[in-house]
């Protein structure tokens, strides 16, 4: 997913090894996350005001998440930028794209690529499976649904920073921690024109650029986080949308390659960047 799962790493530079780890970002009633901006300059006044989403915001938001969350199967690709702040104070970015197919409720194949290495990840409908190609090194958790698999990489300790679109609500308005929101306008990405809508949370801010039309998709999304000094941000961008993918049944299931080793979950940790280091 959009950074939904970690990347297998085996070695670490001492840079990033010295890195606070980040609080969780994202939350929602069953994955979710939170919401961005109000420092804008010459923003309009409904964007400064507090405690009330403009009904410009839900409205789009609202129609975003009943359309995603109505695809039974998608895919998409995905360039995320991470950010993480170093005891020094220093901002660092982390770089890593890849793309998603998704077959709700409970099948899910994701590529990962980054600084690390390549990393896959399979839900099969009984388990979900982490691998490492360079490691050449996989974990298995159960998991019987795509709900359950964010669960489990939750629980591993993992932030999952864009897998609330991953919902069947995604970012549903009901249940998402917005203190205020505002439709700050249209522009375009990609010669594409959008709606950029704004958001306040209790711990984080997010911006996220929806496409007009009958088909609401979101196309870039932004996380800052307010409780880490210096307010890192996660940036997602989402391309190449197919909404009716044709999609080969073995892109569910995985294979060990030769001489692939099953890790144990206690093995693994993460570090700030959402890559599994292995012990």
């Amino acid at each position: 997913m959009p950074d939904s799962g970690p990347h297998v790493a085996v070695v670490r530079d001492r840079a990033t090894t010295s890195m606070k780890s980040l609080s969780s970002r994202v939350r929602t009633a069953a994955l979710a996350a939170a919401v961005v901006a109000a420092g804008i300059l010459g923003a309009p006044t409904s964007l400064r005001a507090q405690g009330a989403i403009d009904a410009d915001a839900r409205s789009v938001l609202d129609a975003m998440s009943k359309y995603l969350g109505g695809l039974r199967s998608f895919s998409v690709a995905y360039a995320a930028v991470d950010e993480v702040v170093t005891t020094e104070g220093q901002k660092l970015q982390f770089l890593h794209a890849g793309e998603l197919l998704v077959q709700r409720p409970d099948r899910l194949h994701a590529v990962r690529r980054g600084a690390a290495g390549v990393a896959e990840m399979v839900l099969d409908s009984r388990e979900l499976i982490l691998f490492g190609r360079e490691a050449n090194a996989f974990l298995r958790l159960p998991a019987p649904s795509i709900a359950a698999a964010v669960e489990a990489v939750h629980r591993m300790g993992f932030d999952a920073p864009g897998a609330d679109l991953l919902a069947e609500r995604p970012l549903d308005s009901a249940t998402t921690d917005i203190v205020s929101g505002a439709h700050v306008g249209m522009t375009f990405i990609d010669g594409v024109e959008v709606h950029q809508l704004a958001f306040r949370g209790a711990e984080v801010d997010w911006q996220l650029w929806v496409t007009s039309g009958d088909r609401p998709l979101p196309v870039r999304y932004v996380i800052t986080t307010k409780t880490i000094p210096g307010g890192p941000q996660y940036t997602l961008q989402l391309t190449n949308w197919n909404v009716a993918p044709q999609a080969d049944p073995a892109r569910f299931v995985f294979t060990p390659p030769s001489g692939a080793r099953q890790l144990d979950p206690a093995s693994v940790t993460a570090n700030a960047v959402g890559d599994m280091v292995i012990r």
